[in-house]
Parts: C-alpha cells; structure tokens; sequence
C-alpha cells in the first residue's frame, strides 16, 4: 500500500476511533487488512505530524494538529477552485468530476472536511464519488463543493 493512502486511511481511522497506542494503529488496520507494522505507524504519526489531545474516556488519544485542520478548509478551497468541473448529487450520493490527475487530493480534502457527515469516499483519476450518512448531509456538502468551486464553472 502506498504512503499517501495509508495516510488517508490513518486519517479517517482518527474521526472513527480513539486511537490512544501507534500498537491500535497497527490492530485495526490489521483488522480491515492493511498489514503495517509498528515502525511504519511511528514513521506515519511522525510525517503527519500527529498530536496527542485528551480523550473523551480518559487518557490521550492521536489527533491531527488543530492548524493542520483550520488549514484543510483553505486548501479544499484553493483545489476546488482549480480542479472542479462538475459535482452533482443524487440521494446520498455526490459525483465530483475534476481535472486529470486532481481527483486524489482532493477526496483527501473533502474526507478531512466532511470526515463526520461522510460514509465513504471513493475516486480514480478525474471523478470523486461520495457518500454522505444522509441525503441532507449529501445536499450540503453538494452545496459547499458547488459554492467553493464556482469560480471555475
């Protein structure tokens, strides 16, 4: 598996659990069969600058830096901006189309962006496909996409 979708994935493993040890990392990754071991979680915590913030249970768990995330709004803008051709919705599903060679990027902006509102993102190389936990979350995020991207279309 490559570096830039094991980060993705550690990502969105962040909004869904309270991963207090590099050592749950490794478990439940493992558990959605992405084998990795334990240095290669230090590696990713240490490139994805990770902090540790308190936890709802007690104790600490991993975090993405607060500036890390004001900064994901600024540059899913500047993206959208460039990059978007095209998004429609249609019940809780939202199509993105994009520039060649765009699409990854930025699915890794919208996921940090609507991490809570989203089931699952997938994409290849010029088309996004997202669904939303409910179609008044996909006519949202429709919305905002639209309304970021507007200067392009």
């Amino acid at each position: 598996m490559r570096k830039q979708e094991r980060h993705r994935i550690i990502t969105q493993l962040l909004n869904e659990y309270d991963v207090k040890k590099q050592e749950d990392f490794v478990m439940i990754l493992a558990q959605q069969g992405v084998t990795v071991t334990q240095a290669t979680i230090s590696r990713d915590i240490k490139e994805m600058k990770l902090i540790k913030v308190p936890a709802q249970n007690g104790g600490y768990r991993y975090s993405l830096p607060k500036k890390e995330q004001e900064d994901v709004n600024e540059k899913l803008t500047d993206l959208l901006k460039e990059a978007v051709l095209s998004v429609d919705q249609m019940e809780k599903f939202i199509n993105v189309k994009t520039l060649p060679g765009n699409a990854s990027a930025s699915a890794n902006l919208l996921e940090k962006q609507f991490s809570k509102v989203l089931f699952t993102t997938l994409n290849d190389d010029d088309s996004i496909l997202m669904i939303a936990r409910t179609e008044a979350d996909a006519q949202r995020i429709q919305q905002e996409i639209a309304e970021k991207s507007q200067s392009n279309n």
